[in-house]
């Protein structure tokens, strides 16, 4: 279902395809916004969340270097980040949330399914071919394949049961997309594999999911945010 309404405006020729958004996922804009506009403004706030998620799994990397390897510094260590965020949190009202393996055999299963993900995506050729972060088709595209997600969301219980897969997100781009048909095939997955997706064989078929929480093949160790899209409501206009 496509949820955004375009109407003609200036500079629109008046038999052709309207190009000012008029109303996206229930919020109106009085007037119309190009889409020109409307692609800068979410381009700006892509490359910003992007830089974010970024600097965070530097972050990352950092803290996880400092912790000592014997169990029981390690298990003070502990104790002593929570004191510091908690303490932090008290001061500023800003909250972190910081995700540990519980045991080595959860960090060996993270290892071996992540390499699962490259399997596949060296297997489709996902490495190769996506769309420029300039281009404002991109957001389109990854803006139609959240909305997907998101909507499958709604009804599954885990984030594991999203039944997702390339095939149903080709279908939903070329419907919403149009204009985009001739180079789908051979930009989708590259894109959204750039983007965060991660690739995944479950009950016999390959699904891809935005990285996160939950998600098979996602390796919290990297980076312990979840994209940015589970946190978007369905009804607010892309902003990653």
């Amino acid at each position: 279902m496509n949820q955004w309404t375009y109407v003609h405006g200036e500079g629109d020729d008046p038999l052709g395809a309207p190009t000012y958004v008029e109303t996206a996922y229930g919020v109106k804009f009085d007037p119309p916004v190009s889409q020109a506009e409307m692609g800068k403004m979410i381009s700006k706030l892509g490359t910003c969340v992007r830089q974010y998620v970024e600097s965070m799994v530097a972050a990352n990397e950092k803290l996880k270097s400092g912790i000592p390897k014997d169990a029981s510094q390690k298990a003070l260590a502990g104790k002593l980040l929570e004191e510091l965020l908690k303490r932090h949190q008290e001061e500023t009202g800003e909250t972190f949330m910081i995700r540990t393996s519980s045991s080595q055999t959860t960090e060996t299963t993270q290892i071996n399914t992540v390499s699962e993900h490259k399997t596949l995506a060296e297997k489709y050729g996902a490495y190769s071919g996506k769309m420029s972060e300039r281009d404002l088709n991109r957001a389109f595209l990854i803006q139609c394949c959240e909305n997907h997600v998101l909507e499958q969301l709604k009804t599954a219980t885990s984030r594991s049961q999203i039944r997702v897969t390339l095939r149903d997100l080709l279908e939903r781009a070329n419907k919403e997309l149009p204009f985009m048909t001739e180079s789908l095939a051979s930009h989708l997955l590259p894109t959204l594999i750039s983007d965060g997706w991660v690739l995944f064989n479950l009950d016999g078929e390959t699904r891809l999911l935005p990285y996160g929480e939950g998600v098979p093949n996602y390796d919290a160790s990297k980076c312990a945010l979840d994209h940015p899209m589970w946190t978007r409501d369905l009804e607010i206009p892309w902003i990653v």
